[in-house]
């Protein structure tokens, strides 16, 4: 059986240490921040871009890598069959982009669309990582793939829509809320699109409503807590869904790239509910 290689992106949020231990190819979004291209990750740290981001402007812009990028990394595998997974094509070129570089190659290339964004895909790229760990055939990593990806759930309480009304990313969410941006809402992601949940006057409210909408989803499989460059509020959450998990919350500071549309402050749940 020939080897599988596993690729993905930048914006999946697992952590390094787990990256380092499956060999995961981890391709880098793009920041473009006064006129200059940073690297996610790579060029600059989480802690640096949230630390510049409130003064910013204008607003930095992002972008996947060019297609030529994942020609170069599909070539280098060699011989090997490849699992490409990335975030949501509807939020990002990177699927795009892969397609693309996949094609110019002439690899084995099995691109999937994780439909989800940080650790709503990083628990699908880890169950494919488990699996190819433990010598399944490329079909059974796909099953793998899918069966994660059919019981995840992404939630996040923001602590403002300014930045989602610059980036343009959300303007039908930003249209129904109307003038006030000064509420704080939740949004749940689905297949690749942000879907307002509810809104609340203050974020300590719109944290409690969080907790409990986790909290109804019953037993977990899995759990991470995402924040963007607010730690307080993820050990909050910590504290209070540790006991609902079958296994040790993993926290983790949202890719830039992500962060750039929702704003410092911003926290999550990625949860993935048990069979």
């Amino acid at each position: 059986m020939r080897p599988i290689v596993l690729v993905t992106d930048s914006n999946c949020d697992l952590p390094a240490e787990l990256i380092d231990r499956y060999g995961i190819r981890v391709v880098s979004s793009l920041l473009n921040i006064g006129g200059q291209s940073y690297r996610d990750g790579v060029d600059i740290s989480r802690a640096e871009f949230y630390a510049r981001l409130p003064t910013l402007n204008p607003s930095p812009t992002t972008a996947a890598p060019a297609s030529g990028v994942f020609d170069e990394l599909y070539r280098a595998c060699g011989d090997a069959d490849i699992i490409s997974i990335h975030i949501a094509s509807k939020l990002s070129g990177f699927f795009n982009a892969a397609r693309l570089g996949a094609e110019a190659s002439g690899a084995r290339v099995t691109l999937i669309d994780s439909e989800q964004l940080s650790m709503g895909f990083g628990w699908q790229v880890l169950a494919a990582a488990e699996a190819i760990s433990a010598q399944k055939s490329v079909a059974e990593v796909i099953d793998s793939i899918t069966h994660t990806r059919q019981r995840v759930k992404v939630y996040a309480a923001l602590n403002t829509l300014e930045y989602l009304r610059r980036s343009g990313r959300a303007n039908a969410l930003v249209a129904r809320l109307g003038d006030f941006l000064h509420i704080k809402p939740l949004v749940e992601l689905v297949g690749g699109e942000v879907k307002l949940m509810g809104r609340q006057r203050t974020f300590s409210k719109a944290l409690d409503k969080l907790i409990e909408t986790v909290q109804a989803l019953g037993p977990l499989e899995r759990l991470a807590i995402l924040h963007a460059h607010n730690p307080e509020e993820a050990h909050t959450l910590v504290e209070r869904l540790a006991p609902q998990s079958t296994q040790a919350p993993l926290v983790t500071e949202i890719a830039a790239v992500i962060g750039t549309h929702v704003g410092p402050g911003a926290v999550g749940v990625a949860a993935v509910k048990h069979a």
